[in-house]
């Protein structure tokens, strides 16, 4: 008579089932046909791998494979003289930023070309909520002159204080630089 297979001890009941597909739907979390999402999943996943994490951790907290991210963004990408994939210190893709103005509520929008450029515009901004807490330091620090897509990166005092004070009076203060990632 055959045996019947025993379930994997992580699906033996309802609960664990159910939080297996959970799991699946997180790390599957973008669509292959929602480009929008694609493109700020394949930012996040180039910043992470970046910031030196294994390829596996950052497509599990991207929530995209490098294989949709080489297909999207292949400048981004080398193979080294093993002929594994490698990210590139910097891409020259183009990202759609947010930063705070003058105006309470109000954001300007860059369009920053490359990951440097996007990196001073995250530089710059957490200079900006750090000026708001009285902390001066990262703006002095800041170069003076950095134009993003025409648009001069506030470096004096009064300006920043001014951007600081607008902020803190709307209902949103700061938001995250990488969730204002969007699709140009």
């Amino acid at each position: 008579m055959p045996r019947k297979r025993k379930r994997p001890a992580e699906t033996s009941s309802k609960e664990s089932r159910s939080a297996a597909k959970n799991r699946k739907r997180s790390n599957a979390s973008v669509s292959r046909h929602d480009t929008s999402r694609k493109r700020i999943a394949g930012f996040d996943l180039l910043r992470l791998r970046r910031d030196d994490l294994t390829w596996k951790d950052a497509e599990l907290q991207a929530g995209i494979t490098r294989r949709m991210v080489e297909a999207i963004f292949p400048r981004a990408f080398y193979r080294d003289e093993r002929g594994r994939l490698q990210v590139r210190g910097y891409d020259p893709y183009t990202r759609k930023l947010s930063i705070s103005t003058a105006e309470p509520g109000e954001f300007k929008w860059l369009r920053a070309r490359g990951s440097r450029k996007a990196s001073l515009v995250g530089i710059w901004n957490n200079a900006v909520k750090a000026a708001g807490r009285g902390d001066f330091s990262l703006i002095n620090a800041f170069p003076r002159n950095v134009f993003i897509n025409g648009v001069r990166l506030a470096t004096s005092h009064y300006e920043v204080s001014r951007i600081a004070a607008a902020a803190a009076e709307s209902d949103e203060p700061f938001e995250d630089i990488y969730s204002l990632v969007g699709v140009v």
